[in-house]
């Protein structure tokens, strides 16, 4: 019950750290006046049954009536909310100081149990003229009655201390599950922002040496190059803005950067994107396709001088999307496992889809060099579920 202390009660001094207000005062009096409503009741109920069968067999009155076990636990409802209080601020650290002094407060309540019953026989009795009872075994100072009192009454005040802190402890729960929701939510958003950032400089590295190369031989052509890196800067800008773009548009922006890579290398490179009027109306995490591509230029075209053909290809299943880029590589060139481009989508991968989306990356057949993209299917994404960073699936 460590939680008790600032769980229930806004006034308890809090624990390490920013702890939210769990239960409010209101949401306190509620739930202990319904748990005292219920003791009051099984009280009544167990005790009527017992007076009623003692008179029919014996003709004596051993318990009070009801109306003075109703007055009884209305006198100790503010007395226990009191104690309640009391406890809260207490807490239960050190446990070699704390426990002692919250027994205390539990015997406390529980030995008032006793007076409480006496102090309601005597208000009934002026308030309503009923003679004061000269029965029954509470007037009669038996010290077993009392300590039967004080039991009950001990009883009645850990069970409640314990719901109270149950329903504390689950909501507690609950804030730090959200609370952790929220703080893996702005993590992911900071991480894919950080990718994000790594990948825009080094794309724009690799685009700003491809015009370089034309400036002095044909600078009309460089001219040319620039326009296009303008419209690709907008692209860049506008994706590295979302977390998710749709298919048709990342095929669009990777037709962008390859229009510049052809302008460079018409006599070798070739390249094929898969489109058409059955693209699917999916959405796939922005820049996701771009590095792969990038990886297929550079190391389509590193170490030889022979042609080099990129294909893009898309194959949509009701529960999987699959992405392909192939490109050829060099006769007899082992190609490798990949750089920051390939480290940089899964990271991505990593943080938008955990374990429901894989990037293989691998020799193919002939030479060629196969990256595979295994993500599911999202058919709809809206603005507000961006801070979390999970579309819908479909």
């Amino acid at each position: 019950m460590i939680a008790i202390p600032s769980a229930f009660w806004p006034n308890a001094a809090p624990l390490a750290g920013d702890e939210p207000q769990l239960l409010s005062r209101r949401t306190v009096l509620l739930l202990v006046s319904l748990f005292w409503a219920y003791v009051t009741l099984t009280d009544i109920v167990y005790h009527e049954a017992m007076r009623i069968e003692i008179a029919e067999m014996t003709g004596i009155m051993v318990f009070f009536p009801w109306e003075h076990r109703v007055l009884q636990h209305a006198l100790m409802l503010p007395l226990l909310l009191a104690c309640y209080s009391t406890a809260a601020r207490i807490g239960w650290r050190p446990a070699s100081r704390r426990v002692p002094q919250q027994i205390a407060l539990a015997l406390a309540f529980a030995l008032l149990m006793y007076w409480a019953m006496l102090v309601s026989d005597r208000l009934l009795s002026l308030l309503l003229g009923w003679p004061a009872q000269p029965f029954g075994v509470y007037t009669r100072g038996d010290w077993g009655v009392w300590v039967s009192s004080t039991v009950t009454g001990l009883l009645a005040y850990g069970f409640g201390l314990a719901f109270l802190t149950v329903v504390s402890t689950w909501r507690r729960y609950h804030v730090l599950k959200l609370r952790s929701s929220e703080l893996q939510r702005d993590w992911t958003g900071a991480r894919l922002a950080a990718l994000r950032a790594q990948l825009s400089p080094h794309t724009l590295f690799n685009i700003l040496h491809t015009i370089q190369a034309r400036i002095s031989g044909e600078p009309e052509v460089a001219e040319s190059l620039i326009a296009s890196l303008g419209d690709l800067l907008r692209g860049l800008l506008q994706a590295g803005e979302r977390d998710y773009a749709r298919l048709r548009d990342e095929l669009e922006f990777v037709g962008l950067y390859l229009g510049l890579q052809l302008g460079r290398f018409a006599d070798r490179l070739t390249v094929h994107v898969q489109k058409g009027a059955d693209l699917p109306a999916v959405w796939v995490p922005s820049l996701i396709l771009q590095p792969l591509v990038e990886n297929a230029v550079v190391h389509g075209l590193a170490d030889h001088s022979g042609p080099v053909r990129i294909d893009i290809s898309w194959d949509l299943s009701p529960y999987r999307l699959q992405l392909k880029v192939v490109n050829s590589v060099g006769p007899g060139r082992a190609p490798g496992a990949g750089g920051f481009g390939l480290r940089n989508v899964r990271e991505r991968l990593a943080v938008q889809f955990g374990g429901r989306a894989v990037l293989s990356a691998g020799p193919g057949e002939g030479s060629t060099w196969v990256a595979t993209l295994h993500l599911p299917v999202l058919r709809e994404w809206h603005p507000e579920a961006a801070a979390a960073n999970v579309p819908e699936p479909s």
